[in-house]
């Protein structure tokens, strides 16, 4: 398989406004839970990204929600409508009250350098992630120049999940877009693997 076979177009960011309380720094595996819990229907697809939400920082290990802050979901687009359901809603995110507003869609968009906060190793030795990565590239048909970032640990459902961030260059328009898409490696619900433009 080749990641240019990806149907990249189906594929949109759709970002909710969000306000209420101080998140914990590593919230991902409590958005998770917070969103199964408000729509049940999205346990059943392996498709969703969920981008952890990007606030300023209290200095306290939590995150203060700000007026551009946003939750970001990249998600097929036939699953659009069934998560607008969800504009209006308040959730619990570990211990946090969060307010669901309004939401947009955009579309991926080309971009020949891509950013991934975090893409999930299968080991925890960064010697060893850059032999994945480039493994994991090869079997999507994608040669790119890579630089392999900072290390972070996050919670997982059965213990700490160890990433690094990956920045990829030169990518022609067709990769770029089928990258979006199809993000690389695991654990794409607690944001690994997923890809933003970078400039």
């Amino acid at each position: 398989m080749t990641v240019g076979s990806a149907a990249d177009s189906d594929y949109v960011d759709l970002a909710f406004a969000l306000t209420g309380e101080p998140l914990p720094h590593d919230h991902s595996l409590a958005l998770w839970d917070a969103l199964v819990q408000a729509a049940p229907a999205l346990a059943g697809d392996d498709s969703l990204a969920v981008l952890p939400v990007r606030a300023a920082s209290a200095g306290d290990g939590r995150l203060v929600l700000q007026r551009h802050s946003r939750l970001l979901l990249r998600l097929a687009t036939s699953q659009v409508d069934t998560l607008l359901a969800l504009c209006g809603r308040q959730i619990e995110i570990a211990g946090a009250r969060v307010s669901l507003g309004g939401a947009k869609t955009r579309g991926l968009a080309h971009h020949a350098t891509l950013y991934a906060h975090r893409v999930a190793a299968e080991q925890d030795d960064e010697a060893e992630f850059v032999r994945q990565a480039t493994r994991d590239l090869e079997r999507l048909g994608v040669r790119a120049e890579f630089i392999v970032g900072k290390r972070t640990l996050t919670r997982g459902p059965e213990g700490p999940l160890a990433g690094f961030s990956l920045m990829l260059a030169d990518l022609p328009p067709r990769q770029s877009l089928a990258l979006q898409a199809s993000g690389l490696g695991a654990h794409r619900r607690l944001g690994f693997g997923i890809f933003v433009g970078h400039k």
